[in-house]
């Protein structure tokens, strides 16, 4: 049974500027000869307020080229064969249009809408050029020369709200231009100021399209193919798996073989380690808290993990003594099943070391498997979670709530900002930057890009797993929506 329930999107309208964001800007400014011999450029003329009056429609062009002309002592015809050149080799972006065609059949009930300052002659002529492909994605369409005033003039957006009915907190506004998104966003619109296609598509995704259900809908069209690579070769391993798993609760989504005992990282041929590779705690304490067994066979397998405590006290991640390795986050995981079964009381040591790692941040480089500190904190949050001992709850829960504020707004990949978030829910903690930032980077497949999850430090590679960063993505965010309405129902 799935935990995923998508929350709504907000979005009525989206607002297009046309040359700055569907055109490519010229890679050479055209220069015009000048009577004094000092040539000015096409991009100069068109910011004079000779030609902004011709974008508002209060000089036709014929009286806007002779004005220019007088003014900056042009040779006769020479603007005019400038500007029709530009429209003859003007062309749109098709791959953009392409995505934006798919986002509104997804989304029909959101309107497009194009607001650009161009003149009446300009405008006609794209209008021919581009045809019916273009133009029809767009329900409105607000040219200067028809509107009489040009961004960012408030009165702009007065018009193109007042006569599309559209809300400003509804309405996202898409510019090239700092002011005119500034001018949009001052009316209480959402300003996306473009810098390439790919950042606004996945943009325009994130903002309207459903994250969760987008995200869920990847999960399931992949199942049972939710592979880990390592410099895009597939590795065969149980460990993914297993975390699809118990941060999704659905088990159609991966492919499991549970062996007769202990579990193996690998379920295929080991790969940058020795050929002969031993079971691990790790995998099976994530298996064991996320699959079902037996009390019995349970406690059995905690009490051979317990023969590999070395004399620290801490928990060794091979059932292999001739391999001693130790790390934080695996501790954890283990710790987070012995408490599962009130047992935690066995492995004191590694509670304690455990304590000192989060009140002294020894996490923030990450560990020997693990490379980023999130592993840490979010594993700590799903012990808090998990366990039913009060008194370790009280003994941790405040210090990691000071210490994952600490990381809000911090850099990282997906997944560890899907982490970040769900240590941020599982302590009742609202973290809408770090999900306006995990919503933004959603691809529009609907999933995240790989995000790397565990390191092989004898051979300095790194295993990711597009699956995993997507399952640990679609949780975070509908937690963080679960947590927002809880929060709006109190305040009521």
């Amino acid at each position: 049974m799935s935990r995923f329930k998508p929350p709504a999107a907000n979005v009525s309208h989206i607002v297009f500027d046309l040359g700055g964001v569907f055109t490519e800007p010229p890679s050479n400014d055209v220069m015009l000869p000048t009577e004094d011999s000092s040539p000015v450029s096409v991009k100069r003329l068109t910011s004079t307020s000779t030609w902004m009056s011709y974008e508002c429609g209060k000089l036709d062009e014929e009286e806007c080229y002779q004005l220019l002309s007088h003014q900056h002592h042009l040779q006769d015809g020479d603007l005019s064969t400038a500007i029709q050149k530009g429209r003859e080799a003007s062309d749109y972006d098709h791959d953009l249009i392409a995505s934006l065609w798919k986002l509104k059949q997804a989304a029909p009930g959101v309107r497009f809408i194009i607001a650009s300052n161009i003149s009446l002659p300009d405008y006609t002529a794209l209008q021919e050029r581009w045809g019916h492909p273009f133009w029809s994605l767009f329900d409105y369409a607000f040219p200067s020369c028809k509107v009489g005033v040009r961004k960012p003039s408030p009165r702009f957006y007065r018009h193109l709200l007042r006569n599309t009915g559209a809300s400003p907190h509804q309405t996202v506004f898409v510019d090239d231009r700092p002011e005119n998104v500034l001018a949009a966003a001052a009316l209480g619109m959402r300003g996306v100021l473009f810098q390439d296609a790919g950042a606004l598509s996945r943009s325009l995704w994130g903002l309207v399209g459903d994250a969760v259900e987008r995200g869920r809908a990847y999960l399931t069209s992949n199942a049972g193919q939710h592979f880990s690579t390592i410099d895009g070769e597939v590795i065969l391993e149980n460990y993914s798996q297993l975390l699809i798993l118990d941060t999704t609760g659905d088990s159609t989504l991966v492919e499991l073989k549970r062996p007769q005992r202990f579990w193996n990282f690998f379920s295929g041929t080991p790969k940058y380690t020795t050929s002969e590779y031993p079971d691990d705690v790790d995998t099976t304490s994530l298996a064991l808290a996320s699959m079902p067994y037996s009390p019995e066979a349970v406690h059995s397998m905690l009490d051979e993990i317990l023969d590999y405590v070395d004399e620290d006290g801490l928990v060794q991640l091979y059932l292999d003594k001739a391999r001693p390795r130790v790390d934080a986050v695996i501790c954890l995981n283990v710790l987070t099943l012995f408490c599962i079964h009130s047992r935690g009381y066995q492995l004191p040591e590694t509670t304690a070391w455990i304590q000192d790692i989060l009140l002294h941040r020894a996490y923030l480089n990450g560990t020997r498997y693990y490379p980023t500190a999130e592993w840490f904190l979010y594993y700590l949050s799903r012990l808090l979670v998990r366990t039913d001992d009060q008194t370790l709850r009280d003994r941790f829960q405040a210090p990691l709530k000071q210490r994952i504020k600490e990381r809000i707004g911090a850099a990282g990949d997906a997944l560890c900002l899907a982490m970040r978030l769900l240590v941020c829910s599982a302590l009742g903690i609202a973290n809408p930057r770090d999900v306006e930032t995990l919503r933004a980077a959603q691809l529009e497949d609907g999933g995240w890009e790989t995000s790397f999850m565990y390191r092989f430090p004898g051979m300095g590679k790194e295993l990711g797993n597009r699956g995993v960063t997507t399952a640990f993505a679609v949780r975070a965010l509908q937690e963080q929506a679960g947590l927002n309405a809880g929060a709006a129902v109190l305040g009521t």
